[in-house]
């Protein structure tokens, strides 16, 4: 059904799927998908928010002895290291969960 409230042209129009969008979300039995291990997809993300970390680090001591006073892209650097820092926490508090609730299956 059609909300008549949205104006034709608005760009809310229903599109077509793009084949190339298909078959990277859902693809076709087959075709052949590279198969990544679970952990080597936690090892990267903990040594990628590693290395932002050390590189917010780097950040902050180059602004201390060399007083360039770029304190905004160390600023910038230190939120990115935060916020990946906390993105990591939250999917290991998700597994945890899914741990806990797993093993509360089996009993």
């Amino acid at each position: 059904m059609v909300d008549s409230n949205i104006p034709v042209g608005s760009g809310y129009e229903i599109q077509p799927a793009r084949e190339s969008f298909v078959k990277t979300v859902a693809p076709g039995a087959g075709e052949d998908v590279s198969k990544v291990a679970f952990e080597e997809v936690l090892r990267d993300s903990i040594q990628n928010v590693d290395k932002i970390q050390l590189d917010a680090s780097e950040a902050i001591q180059k602004m201390i002895t060399t007083d360039t006073g770029r304190v905004a892209e160390v600023m910038t650097a230190v939120e990115k290291a935060d916020i990946a820092f906390r993105s990591l926490m939250q999917i290991r508090n998700k597994l945890v969960d899914a741990y806990e609730e797993l093993m509360s299956m089996r009993l």
